[in-house]
């Protein structure tokens, strides 16, 4: 807009100021605010001081990563850099990255929130903390929905409180954005709360979801990561294993990937001369497939080896798939990988 300076009176001034005003009032609530849905991931960042070294932040960091659809149907061996926040706007809340807890969770609301009846009421996804970055969790185990629920209940209470805190606040334009949004630490708002001061939704789950980096952090050079499980509520109170999904690890440079499972089970081959049998100690909701080729292509990416159907769904139990010899020919090598629905 141009404006003719030399014909503005006192009185025209006074409404252009106003104008100007109202502009930015209308830039700032088209700013990008926080949202979240049924069944998206929440991503909590907080640096609270509980571990007792020192480093401690006024502010709590949330992010949402969208649909748990996203990470249980990831191809299995794949990777998803996280995008949803950046490194600057986490550096931007925390002096830096050592004390510092994390922890991604979602459900599905133990009332039923519409969604896919694959994934029942009272689902749960969790992070389980590696103490050695290099050594898997012992699995979370299932519960009954009404144990399950309290655990949700947390969930839900931290995605209702920052949805509150996002239209009322829009505490820091320079880190909030639709994915991403800092809430002062403590307050009726924050995460806090919600997640208790040991990080299990305020005892509502039986285990600690938070990952909390060491001290030396920074400087160690190795990467937090904390192994992800879907939690399908049991007919019992107390249930089997949860469904591994993978494992998240958070870098020293403060982003976040997600692995998808990539752990092939160990298989136990024999033979009749009729049949060849391929059997694997299963995990309860892994979608199995028999993968094989010929000896001289082995070394090949076992995706361009030939895929036999059906599929087996794991149960916790041995399983096994058997083929004909004279339908894949002799002298072959088998491998198994293993995905979720």
């Amino acid at each position: 807009m141009q404006i003719n300076y030399m014909k503005i009176k006192l009185y025209g001034m006074a409404g252009f100021l106003l104008s100007i005003a109202g502009s930015c009032a209308l830039l700032q609530s088209a700013q990008a605010q926080f949202t979240d849905n049924n069944r998206d991931l929440i991503l909590t960042f907080r640096q609270t001081g509980f571990d007792g070294n020192g480093n401690s932040s006024t502010r709590d960091f949330e992010v949402d990563l969208g649909q748990a659809s996203i990470y249980y149907g990831a191809a299995w061996g794949s990777s998803i850099p996280i995008t949803a926040y950046t490194t600057t706007q986490l550096g931007t809340l925390f002096n830096n990255f050592n004390d510092l807890s994390w922890s991604v969770g979602g459900c599905v609301d133990a009332d039923g929130d519409g969604g896919s009846a694959a994934k029942p009421d009272g689902t749960l996804w969790l992070t389980d903390p590696r103490a050695n970055p290099g050594t898997p969790s012992a699995a979370w185990g299932c519960r009954d929905i009404y144990s399950q629920a309290n655990g949700c209940q947390g969930i839900e209470t931290i995605m209702d409180n920052d949805g509150v805190d996002s239209q009322l606040y829009h505490s820091t334009a320079l880190v909030d954005t639709s994915t991403a949004l800092s809430i002062t630490a403590n307050t009726t708002w924050a995460p806090d709360s919600a997640l208790g001061a040991l990080g299990n939704y305020d005892g509502g789950f039986s285990g600690v979801v938070e990952n909390t980096t060491p001290h030396t952090f920074a400087t160690a050079g190795s990467p937090s990561r904390s192994d992800f499980y879907e939690l399908q509520p049991s007919a019992t109170l107390i249930g089997g294993p949860g469904t591994y999904l993978g494992y998240f690890q958070f870098g020293t440079n403060g982003s976040l990937t997600f692995y998808a499972q990539y752990t092939q089970p160990t298989l136990s081959i024999t033979s009749d001369g009729v049949n060849v049998y391929i059997s694997f100690a299963s995990t309860p909701g892994g979608i199995y497939t028999l993968y094989y080729t010929s000896v001289d292509n082995m070394t090949a990416p076992i995706s361009s080896w030939t895929a036999v159907s059906p599929t087996i769904t794991g149960n916790g139990s041995v399983q096994t798939f058997t083929q004909a010899i004279a339908l894949i020919g002799d002298g072959n090598v088998f491998s198994v990988g293993v995905s979720n629905p």
